[in-house]
């Protein structure tokens, strides 16, 4: 077997078994995609909120907080993108990025909306006690955080659609259109 033959059949095999390097890659491919979606859907999601107006800052504006661990270039870009929708049902909005280190400091703010921006783990609950705490929507575009009690997400399949956790929705005292909640994916705890 010549040496081409032997590197061949080896890459070839860790291909159809899938390297941890491959899939490592493969995920971040899939998060990003999933953060971008997520974004977009995001504003959505907050217009479904029925006491949205309620939870203006004094300035007028809606306060929405992009919370990450550590990707602060990547959650500039997605702060510019949302910042750039303008406005949630008339009202216009405040992008801020916040490290989930920082996220305390904003325990006195009237915050309108929390978007997970990236994986956080164990220190997802910290937003899920912070929305909680200020009954406003939680939001992550990543598998398992509804799950673990994020109000809001996306699920994909032939289609992206919205996808809640009712369960939390309810704790955090968080009114949803009627509308919403039937085109909506719904995950109840029980």
């Amino acid at each position: 077997m010549t040496l081409w033959r032997i590197l061949s059949f080896l890459l070839a095999a860790l291909l159809f078994a899938g390297s941890p390097w491959l899939g490592a890659m493969a995920a971040d491919e899939q998060d990003a995609r999933r953060v971008t979606v997520g974004i977009n859907l995001f504003p959505a999601v907050l217009a479904a909120d029925q006491d949205i107006g309620s939870k203006r800052s004094n300035e007028g504006l809606l306060l929405l907080l992009l919370v990450h661990r550590d990707e602060t270039a990547l959650v500039d870009q997605l702060a510019a993108t949302l910042r750039d929708k303008g406005e949630i049902r008339g009202i216009p909005v405040q992008v801020k990025p916040v490290s989930i280190a920082q996220l305390p400091a904003y325990a006195k703010s009237k915050v309108a909306g929390v978007f997970v921006a990236q994986r956080l783990g164990d220190d997802i609950g910290a937003v899920l006690d912070f929305s909680h705490r200020h009954q406003l929507l939680s939001f992550s575009p990543f598998p398992g955080d509804v799950e673990r009690g994020v109000a809001a997400g996306l699920v994909v399949s032939d289609r992206v659609l919205p996808y809640v956790n009712t369960t939390a929705i309810d704790a955090a005292g968080v009114r949803i259109k009627p509308f919403f909640l039937k085109i909506a994916e719904r995950y109840e705890q029980r």
